[in-house]
């Protein structure tokens, strides 16, 4: 008999060098060099604004999304550094999370965790767990932890299909899912992006000698489009 499910105990995960290279950048810089099909759902947001969670992907998919045997049993199989994601089809009606599961995670090292879906105690999970979590958001139900499903295959997250060891970067701004066979060049190329300051401490910016509109180039490509006009005044009705 072939089996239906399956759990895979480990992938090839990005070299710790290049994970430390991403993790002071500017996701959202990221995101607009990977793709928009790499870029979430913007349902999917941080329980708490400021956490961030840069790791390789560990991938979890109950057959039955509002069940969370899988959750619970997926931190046996996490490594430090993983960002555990789970494949929940965004089902707004039971938790596919909750804080002990996360405490679980947090224990085998997990650096965080995306869901398509809602978590519950998200109170507890910010409080006391505090590992940064990425949900739809929260739903006062639980439904069980009893069925069967998948981890470490191939999921959708946010309507991104992500695969185990892909490097998951996410901020205020969202989630963005980097290819495997990617993540080096990605890195390279964004880090030619304006860095985030290693503190977090953005600072007051500097007054520059052009308007923004000159800096940016705007200007020029306005003044490319044979069929604009600037006037200094409105037209008169037609």
């Amino acid at each position: 008999m072939t089996a239906r499910y399956h759990i895979i105990t480990d992938f090839p995960r990005p070299a710790p060098d290049l994970v430390a290279r991403a993790q002071n950048l500017y996701y959202c810089m990221v995101g607009g060099l990977v793709g928009p099909r790499q870029t979430m759902d913007v349902g999917i947001k941080a329980l708490d604004r400021s956490w961030r969670v840069c790791g390789p992907a560990l991938t979890v998919r109950p057959e039955y999304t509002d069940d969370t045997l899988m959750s619970a049993i997926c931190g046996k199989y996490v490594k430090p550094g993983d960002v555990v994601v789970v494949d929940a089809a965004g089902n707004p009606n039971a938790a596919a999370f909750g804080a002990s599961q996360a405490a679980g995670v947090k224990e085998a090292g997990g650096t965080g965790l995306v869901i398509d879906g809602y978590v519950l105690t998200a109170e507890v999970i910010r409080a006391r767990e505090n590992i940064p979590v990425f949900c739809r958001g929260t739903v006062a139900r639980w439904q069980g932890s009893e069925k069967p499903g998948w981890i470490n295959s191939p999921v959708i997250c946010g309507g991104v299909i992500v695969y185990p060891g892909d490097l998951i970067l996410g901020d205020e701004d969202g989630v963005v899912v980097v290819p495997r066979d990617s993540i080096e060049d990605v890195i390279t190329r964004a880090e030619g992006t304006p860095a985030r300051p290693a503190d977090g401490k953005i600072g007051p910016r500097e007054k520059k000698a052009d308007p923004y509109y000159k800096r940016s180039g705007a200007e020029e490509k306005i003044s490319k489009f044979e069929d604009m006009e600037v006037l200094s005044t409105a037209p008169p009705p037609r």
